[in-house]
């Protein structure tokens, strides 16, 4: 019994004796708060006061901040509903037809690989240039891999993956109408016609580099080079990594005046804005069919060989 005493009376002291110290600790960082509270730093950057006095910015008026909504997964709802569907707008050698009209070109071997890549199947969804980023935006198409060049303008509306080729912007001339023609001041006389695609950064080119020309606007499914095919334009401005393929489509029609790009740029995929997860997905595909070879062999594929001419 007198042990039992004892114990309890040991504990009744350990306990009152935490509390005491808890109590005092609990005052001294109370005082050493007040205290940093109210002390003068001593240099710059040394506590809470500025040392040289600056006010507080005050809290600057802004509009509601913008919420995205709920995110889809696109690479799960690609994968569950077993198809890939691509927007392509036909621009040689990216996205071009056979002469049984089937869809071939380097975007085109680029979309099956993916596709095989992702278990799935591929459903090319043709479109025009001037509609091709609204269709992926309205979900008609789950990315769009057609030789798309990167802008700023675009790039506020889509997001673009690593380039997947560099492109230069060409002139491809009629033999009837531009022969002894190869310089750019050559092309820019009031009466010389030149051919792009219509809201397009190709007629942004024209009327930059080639301000005296006669600007050609192409539309909805013509085709770029029917303009000069046809007649009705000397040359036409035309994005691609082949001009000199790209002209002995129709050798005894058509050549290439230049032999520099007007301009140059890169060209990549583009998804809708939101999925950071697809697009880290394509980085990786694209990255690992670098590092395999398989990129540079279809590129020499389509800029050196004229198989696909036949």
């Amino acid at each position: 019994m007198n042990l039992v005493i004892g114990t309890l009376n040991r504990i009744r002291r350990i306990a009152v004796l935490a509390c005491a110290t808890s109590l005092t600790v609990a005052l001294s960082l109370a005082a050493c708060v007040a205290a940093a509270q109210t002390q003068q730093p001593a240099g710059p950057g040394g506590g809470f006061v500025d040392p040289e006095g600056i006010p507080t910015r005050p809290v600057t008026p802004d509009i509601e901040p913008v919420y995205r909504g709920p995110r889809v997964d696109t690479l799960a709802t690609i994968r569950k509903r077993g198809v890939l569907r691509v927007g392509v707008a036909v621009v040689p050698p990216m996205v071009m037809h056979d002469a049984e009209g089937k869809l071939h070109g380097f975007s085109i071997d680029l979309a099956e690989k993916l596709a095989d890549d992702l278990g799935t199947d591929v459903e090319f969804v043709p479109t025009s240039w001037t509609q091709i980023i609204p269709d992926l935006i309205n979900r008609n198409s789950d990315v769009i891999i057609s030789g798309l060049w990167i802008t700023p303008q675009r790039a506020l509306v889509v997001n673009y993956s690593e380039p997947t080729s560099t492109e230069g912007a060409y002139l491809i001339a009629s033999k009837a109408l531009a022969t002894g023609m190869n310089t750019k001041s050559d092309f820019d006389k009031p009466d010389v016609r030149i051919a792009a695609y219509e809201g397009t950064i190709q007629e942004r080119i024209v009327r930059n580099v080639f301000p005296n020309a006669t600007l050609v606007t192409v539309k909805g499914d013509e085709q770029e080079l029917d303009a000069v095919l046809e007649g009705r334009a000397h040359a036409v401005l035309v994005p691609t990594f082949a001009p000199e393929i790209l002209a002995r489509a129709a050798p005894d029609a058509l050549f290439v005046p230049l032999k520099a790009p007007v301009r140059s740029t890169v060209s990549a995929i583009a998804v809708r804005k939101g999925d950071p997860d697809f697009l880290n997905y394509l980085n990786s595909w694209l990255q690992f069919h670098r590092d395999d070879g398989w990129i540079d062999e279809r590129t020499r594929y389509w800029t050196e060989s004229t198989d696909w001419l036949e």
